[in-house]
């Protein structure tokens, strides 16, 4: 056994250390969460759609918005929207990891406020995500949340 200031500093090491763990924990699921969600929005595809559909499509049309539209912040939900279209949604990908990393121990939101997002969420309007985004992401939490903390031990 350790004498009291061994002891004492051993504590103050482990509550350092655990500490950055709980803060890589919460960064890192923050972030994964945020990605899957981001990542399983649906891409509009004109190629998928029905005829008519099609003919109602605007001259250019480019898919992505509702992937696009998805805002992270503290605290409080964004009431964001953005015009911003594509496919790969990584400038939301990139300001959600910037957020997550400042919200260590906050509340941290997702949203997305196109008026169409719970319908592509809830009533199956998108046969690329037949099941939703959120919904589906939320189910697989505890498995994230699981990754999140075996990767927070590989930091020292």
């Amino acid at each position: 056994m350790s004498e009291g200031g061994d002891f004492a500093d051993e504590i103050a090491a482990w509550a350092k250390a655990s500490g950055k763990r709980l803060d890589k924990v919460d960064k890192t699921f923050k972030i994964q969460l945020s990605k899957l969600i981001i990542e399983r929005t649906p891409v509009g595809n004109k190629n998928l759609w029905s005829p008519k559909a099609k003919k109602y499509a605007p001259a250019g049309y480019v898919g992505g918005r509702a992937r696009n539209n998805w805002f992270p912040s503290i605290g409080a939900p964004s009431p964001q929207t953005t015009k911003r279209t594509g496919k790969k949604g990584s400038a939301v990908i990139a300001r959600a990891v910037k957020v997550a990393n400042e919200s260590v121990g906050q509340v941290y939101y997702l949203t997305n406020n196109l008026p169409y997002i719970r319908r592509l969420e809830y009533d199956g309007h998108s046969g690329q995500a037949p099941f939703g985004m959120v919904r589906r992401t939320v189910k697989e939490a505890s498995l994230a949340l699981k990754r999140a903390i075996i990767e927070s031990k590989r930091i020292k």
